[in-house]
């Protein structure tokens, strides 16, 4: 009986830790829940402010981005945001993230930046963010 407890424990605990970029282990507690729709909409209101949000992650060659839906990106539309990945982000951990859904945690600056409203910087956890179905 222990040992089938034990074992499922472990597992209980090994889904629930979600994967990707998260070097400190936890979430910034100061950083803003927001949309991406409230921060494209109201770029200057949340100028510099720690933010977390959940979007679709694009990683490619001069086109990092957040945008808010996989539709978003595959049909070039502007509803997203840049993303200055982190220096420390391993090509591994880039490539689980890379067209994803995710929640980043970072600082924001407004800005228009191409097809941009502003760009998530000094971004301190990227990690996917699962669907309905598995956050049950």
């Amino acid at each position: 009986m222990t040992v089938i407890f034990l074992l499922s424990s472990a597992a209980s605990s090994a889904t629930a830790q979600m994967v990707g970029y998260n070097p400190k282990h936890s979430a910034n507690q100061q950083s803003i829940s927001v949309s991406l729709i409230q921060l494209i909409a109201n770029p200057e209101r949340y100028n510099g402010k720690p933010v977390r949000l959940i979007g679709f992650l694009r990683l490619e060659f001069e086109g990092n981005a957040l945008y808010l839906h996989r539709e978003d990106y595959e049909r070039g539309l502007p509803n997203g945001i840049w993303v200055d990945v982190p220096r420390d982000l391993s090509k591994n951990e880039n490539q689980i993230l890379n067209n994803q859904y995710v929640i980043c945690e970072g600082i924001f600056r407004a800005g228009d930046l191409n097809q941009f409203r502003g760009e998530l910087t000094t971004i301190n956890r990227i990690e996917i963010w699962p669907s309905g179905r598995d956050r049950k």
